[in-house]
């Protein structure tokens, strides 16, 4: 079917320039610069740095005229959008048009990450949706591995008012189940869990009497939408060290289950929030 999806292909990531950005995410997180493009449609200079089995996309506004320069101009900096990649982009787009989905594209058109279409962000719970058919041409991101401890992006994390009725969304919109829902009240969350590949959307609304205050500004701030990155981490401690040595403020916190969890960010991370932890082996 047009909607099997079958990675996170990126998140992408706004930024005002291209250049100091990669101070922090080809430098300290060591993610290899893949590919570079200006992209004269999104009126953007892009950049694509693979983590794993998923990429980074930097964006870069070169058009003031732009949906991308308007995003920057009202929020800053930060989280712009999520993509898929499907082996058919033009199916997929028709496929959510079939369901009533609102779209930016109709069509496909080309993009940094091959043949693209986005859908509109009221559809999903103010998350930007883009479908992405890579070109041929494009080497897989496995052959250009993390060079340090920041190994995989794991999760692309939206802020819901209610993860229940955010999850119905998403499990109807892109045929995507979910796989667990949990209530970790100690650090007053509520999630739901839809892999995509080996990575997750993970549905975050704030619970119980002392809700994460992060994701709480974030809500009263600016509503619902794609709010935070998880990163998988080879070690732990090498990982923070490696972020305080760069001048980064690092959180230590304990997940449900007993996982490490540090969190970095929005300060020193363009406005992006970054969860990182070791998960267990099977």
């Amino acid at each position: 079917m047009p909607s099997s999806f079958t990675r996170i292909h990126h998140v992408g990531i706004v930024v005002r320039n291209l250049e100091k950005a990669y101070g922090f995410w080809r430098d300290t997180l060591q993610l290899a610069v893949s590919k570079t493009a200006v992209v004269p449609d999104q009126g953007v200079s892009a950049a694509l740095l693979p983590c794993g089995e998923s990429e980074i996309e930097l964006l870069e506004p070169v058009n003031e005229n732009g949906g991308v320069a308007k995003f920057l101009e009202k929020r800053g900096e930060g989280l712009h959008h999520v993509c898929f990649q499907t082996d058919d982009v033009s199916g997929a787009l028709k496929e959510a048009e079939a369901k009533g989905i609102p779209l930016i594209d109709k069509a496909p058109r080309k993009g940094l990450a091959g043949m693209i279409g986005f859908l509109h962000p009221k559809a999903n719970h103010g998350t930007l949706v883009e479908y992405a058919t890579p070109f041929p041409e494009d080497a897989p991101p496995e052959l250009h591995p993390p060079q340090g401890p920041f190994i995989r992006l794991h999760t692309a994390g939206v802020a819901v008012n209610d993860e229940s009725q955010a999850s119905a969304v998403f499990g109807a919109h892109f045929d995507l189940p979910c796989a667990a829902k949990i209530e970790d009240a100690a650090r007053g969350v509520r999630v739901a869990f839809h892999p995509v590949g080996r990575a997750v959307i993970a549905l975050m609304a704030p619970s119980g009497a002392k809700p994460a205050a992060l994701l709480a500004r974030r809500l009263e701030k600016s509503g619902e939408g794609l709010f935070l990155i998880g990163i998988e981490v080879s070690d732990f401690t090498a990982a923070a060290k490696r972020l305080e040595n760069a001048g980064l403020t690092v959180t230590r916190t304990k997940s449900a289950g007993g996982l490490d969890v540090g969190l970095v960010g929005p300060e020193g991370t363009n406005n992006t929030p970054i969860e990182f932890y070791k998960r267990p082996t099977a």
